[in-house]
């Protein structure tokens, strides 16, 4: 009888959960001028205009900042996140936007919905502790990881430049930097294309001057001896680190060149933008 109503609790709690969450999402935002409208219920009002928004309490006593934040130049390619500030104290936080009403036309109102799911704002208006609770609290840390993140994107581009590579139709890869015998050579590596792949659907692999297996590439799906997980628009090098490296076939619209092949090109740029510099630099190791 104890398992039973054990069992009866648990299944009351979680229909209570679905039925709160299907509340939330049924709940419809609006905003007329200025104020903001829950199921045409008044309980705030906004202020501003993309990247800056003030929100306000329904008697004005109480506001917020809500500023978007972005990654410099990308920001057609990845959503903004969010910095909620207390502007009387000067502390601030940052919230990424996970709402399915989020809506790139309507930064105001998916702005509201982001707070509404977390509970920052609910039917009586902005709810005070929770935000300075969370304005309070521990740091996200979104911005340092989103901007280094791009630093880091931005270092390696650097690095893939100065090597001025090339990859000519028979696969083969050229770099100003190679340090061969003959200075006029400027091989430093090979790559080349399996479609479909056993193990993939489209795989790339990259070699050395020693014909030595240095990194393989995979599209989607893709399996390889010693790593537990699928690999997606990712390389695996022979010394087992993962790096990715995105898919672009823009570059071959009628008819394929393996020198006009974007995906073959940011393989390489990521493979000597970590180190990977190839020519004969792998000789000494165990052929993998």
């Amino acid at each position: 009888m104890k398992n039973k109503n054990s069992h009866i609790r648990k299944y009351i709690l979680t229909l209570f959960t679905v039925l709160i969450s299907t509340c939330i999402y049924a709940q419809k935002i609006k905003i007329d001028k200025g104020e903001i409208k829950l199921d045409e219920k008044t309980i705030g009002y906004v202020e501003g205009k993309k990247p800056l928004f003030k929100i306000y309490n329904l008697d004005k006593s109480v506001a917020i900042t809500a500023e978007l934040k972005n990654v410099p130049n990308a920001e057609s390619l990845t959503l903004p996140w969010i910095e909620i500030k207390n502007e009387t104290t000067g502390k601030a936080n940052e919230i990424e936007f996970k709402s399915r009403k989020f809506s790139a036309f309507n930064y105001d109102r998916s702005i509201i919905y982001e707070l509404l799911e977390r509970n920052f704002i609910t039917a009586d208006g902005l709810n005070v502790e929770a935000l300075n609770s969370f304005i309070n609290g521990e740091s996200t840390g979104i911005s340092a990881n989103r901007l280094g993140i791009q630093n880091d994107v931005e270092n390696a581009n650097i690095v893939a430049d100065t090597y001025q590579l090339a990859i000519g139709d028979n696969g083969v890869i050229y770099s100003i930097k190679a340090q061969n015998p003959d200075p006029n050579d400027k091989i430093i590596g090979y790559i080349q294309m399996t479609s479909p792949s056993a193990n993939g659907e489209l795989k790339y692999e990259v070699g050395d001057l020693d014909n030595k297996l240095v990194a393989t590439w995979f599209a989607k799906g893709g399996t390889y001896s010693g790593y537990d997980k699928l690999l997606n628009q990712e390389l695996i090098t022979y010394d087992n680190k993962v790096l990715k490296a995105a898919f672009d076939n823009r570059g071959n619209p009628t008819g394929y060149q393996m020198s006009k092949d974007i995906t073959a090109m940011n393989i390489v740029r990521v493979l000597v933008a970590n180190g990977y510099t190839l020519g004969s630099q792998y000789s000494k190791r165990e052929n993998k």
